[in-house]
This record gives structure tokens, C-alpha cells and sequence, in this order.
């Protein structure tokens, strides 16, 4: 972790808050990991049979593939992007929270769009970008079918969700409208995410010194 110190203060955000998304990327590296090494090991069993007794073998053991291959990968990925939003919202929260009690500002928002345009109005700078606010909105938007339909994003009822999902290559769904994730996407998030904060944490940091 770096900019652990601004002069002789430690930054306690840096250090406590921020440390929490290096063991989040860490377990679903090695989790990740497991899945891969379960497939490859799965692959050198059927590379050592015969061919033909190959497909006799491969629709034996189908579901426990299908678990290894496409569900777990899937649900981890859910789990992992429902954990990088709930981190993000409290601590988001908690920057809103102070910064509204310290300016005695009257503005009550509960929308986390709202929330960050607040900050950046009191930091008087860009803590967060535009492109930033698009993407972690439609990251609320994942987060939330994950939460509330398992994942699921039915076409009629959330047609512009759809759209969003389709036009971004790391996310698509499946057959049966169950969100899928692509590692890469949960990699982008966990940069934004960090990103983000840190941004926020040293706007918030800088205006204290000024004042």
C-alpha cells in the first residue's frame, strides 16, 4: 500500500480501509485459481482415456463440469463484485457522512451518484470523474440484480440494464438471463473501486490541511 503518510500524519484510510481490498483481490485470485486448476485437472484426466471411451466419460461427469467450468466461476464473481460495492457504499458513507457534518451542509441525498457529485462540489475538485460516476453506477445496477433476483436480468423488465450489459465486452448473459462476469470485469472494478477512494480519501485529506 502506498501514501501511508501525508508530512508526519499516518492516513489511517490508506493503511485499515484500504488493505481490506488487497485480501478481497487475494481471495478471489486464489479462488479463481481453484476453479482453473480444477478444469486443467480435469482435462488431463480426459487427455489419458481413450478416445473412444472420451464421451462416455465427459457425459459422466457433465454436472460436476458445468459446476467447475461455468456455475461456481460465475457465482464467485457475483459474490466478489456484491462485496467491492458494499465496501465501496460505506465507505463512501462514511466520507459523506463527515464531510456533510463538518461543512454543516443541509443537503441530504441517499443516491450514490448524488453522494459523490456532493463531495466533489465541497472538495472543490475532481475527486471523482464522470467516466467514474457512469461506471460505478452501472456497477450498483449489477450489484443490485445479484442481491435481489440471484443474478438474474429479465429482458423486459430491465431493458436498459440489458443494453448496458451487452455493449460492455466483460459482462453478458447467459441463456437464461443469469448475469455473467468475466474476471476482467471484477479486475476493472477492483481498480475503480480503489481508485475511487483513494481519490476521495486525499481531496478530503487536503481540504482538512486548508481549513
Amino acid at each position: 500500500m502506498k501514501y501511508f503518510k501525508i508530512g508526519t500524519e499516518i492516513d489511517w484510510f490508506e493503511i485499515m480501509e484500504l488493505s481490506y481490498l488487497e485480501d478481497l483481490r487475494v481471495l478471489f485470485n486464489e479462488t479463481q485459481n481453484t476453479w482453473r486448476s480444477k478444469m486443467d485437472s480435469f482435462q488431463e484426466e480426459i487427455d489419458q482415456i481413450d478416445e473412444k471411451d472420451r464421451e462416455e466419460y465427459i457425459d459422466f461427469h457433465y454436472d460436476n463440469l458445468v459446476q467447475i467450468r461455468d456455475n461456481l466461476p460465475r457465482i464467485t464473481n457475483n459474490s466478489m463484485l456484491t462485496n467491492l460495492y458494499s465496501f465501496f457504499e460505506v465507505s463512501l458513507n462514511d466520507f459523506y457522512d463527515k464531510v456533510r457534518t463538518e461543512s454543516a451542509s443541509d443537503v441530504q441525498t441517499k443516491h450514490l451518484t448524488n453522494k459523490l457529485i456532493f463531495l466533489n462540489e465541497n472538495f472543490a475538485v475532481e475527486a471523482v470523474k464522470i467516466e467514474e460516476l457512469i461506471q460505478l453506477d452501472f456497477v450498483r445496477e449489477l450489484r443490485n440484480r445479484i442481491m435481489h433476483s440471484n443474478g438474474k436480468v429479465e429482458k423486459k423488465q430491465f431493458a436498459e440494464l440489458v443494453i448496458k450489459i451487452e455493449q460492455c465486452p466483460h459482462t453478458k448473459l447467459s441463456s437464461l438471463n443469469e448475469l455473467i462476469l468475466s474476471n476482467d470485469f471484477i479486475e476493472e472494478t477492483f481498480a475503480l473501486v480503489e481508485d475511487v477512494l483513494r481519490n476521495i480519501n486525499s481531496s478530503y485529506r487536503d481540504k482538512q490541511q486548508q481549513d
